[in-house]
């Protein structure tokens, strides 16, 4: 369902309720690290309001923000339920979105699941490939993309699907964003989440969660939905070993800054292990190819 006509349903739901809810935390990140998968759990708990939108996108999008209108920025609420939250993975990365949040509510919650940056680029790539016919093969959106810095400020009335679409690579410098996410926000506000951690004890992260939200723990877990699986076949070739060597050496110095800032254990990211000589360029670069079912012709 198109973004319009699902924010379209939670207003008329909004207008509608009896009671209704603010907004008091949001996955902020990152893209195709399972935040659909954490917020859908989330929701399953009987004090957490959900509904039809799950990527408010609120502090994305053109509006004054000079005097932000807060008042649509809730869920409607039912029953016991007694918190809200959004789920916009675009927030850590988007420039300003952070500040807005902060401004919206210092207090708020903040949620993040991290994902090895190059498999993470690589699975961006696929989903705006499968969207669009004309994005450019991987070798291209390397070439295109792969040396992006983080965007600089943008207008405040402008859109945020160019930026976001034309960013698989700059997405993944995480050290960075988090850095500038911590500046504004203490990490006793923060859950981060590993990705594989996620996948591996999805009950583990979801009393994290609860615990940072000051909810009870489920009493029953909801199942770990497999939302974030990519198609098995894409078209085009796969990069050359140089170019994903690029990426690894792009990804090194800030991967550092992030296991340090984060705490997370990220030993097992394949770029990481690359970056420290553990594992070969050409294999990285095979091994993610071959899931995204990219030819071996001209390799």
């Amino acid at each position: 369902m198109p973004i319009y006509e699902r924010r379209q349903r939670r207003l008329a739901a909004l207008a509608e309720a009896e009671r209704s809810l603010p907004i008091s935390f949001a996955i902020v990140g990152v893209q195709k690290a399972g935040t659909s998968s954490l917020y859908s759990m989330l929701v399953k708990h009987r004090q957490v309001a959900g509904g039809p939108q799950k990527e408010l996108r609120f502090f994305l999008e053109p509006r004054d923000w000079g005097q932000p209108d807060y008042s649509d920025y809730r869920r409607p609420a039912r029953g016991p339920q007694s918190v809200a939250g959004d789920a916009t993975p675009g927030y850590l990365f988007y420039p300003g979105a952070m500040e807005r949040i902060h401004r919206y509510d210092p207090g708020m919650k903040l949620l993040a699941s991290f994902r090895d940056p190059i498999e993470r680029a690589f699975s961006h790539w696929s989903m705006e490939r499968r969207r669009n016919e004309s994005y450019p093969d991987l070798p291209e959106a390397i070439e295109r993309y792969g040396s992006d810095e983080l965007p600089g400020p943008v207008a405040a009335d402008a859109g945020p699907t160019p930026l976001l679409r034309g960013s698989p690579f700059a997405r993944g410098l995480y050290g960075a964003q988090l850095e500038r996410a911590l500046a504004l926000f203490p990490a006793e506000q923060w859950l981060l989440v590993e990705f594989r951690a996620l996948l591996r004890d999805p009950r583990a992260v979801l009393d994290r969660a609860t615990d940072l939200l000051g909810l009870p723990r489920f009493a029953s877990y909801p199942a770990l939905p497999r939302r974030m699986a990519g198609p098995t076949t894409n078209p085009g070739p796969r990069p050359s070993v140089v170019a994903v060597e690029g990426l690894v050496r792009r990804y090194a110095d800030d991967l550092s800054l992030f296991a340090d800032l984060s705490g997370l254990d990220i030993s097992a990211w394949p770029t990481r292990q690359a970056a420290e000589g553990q594992l070969a360029v050409p294999e990285l670069r095979d091994r993610l190819c071959d899931r995204l079912g990219l030819s071996r012709s001209g390799s």
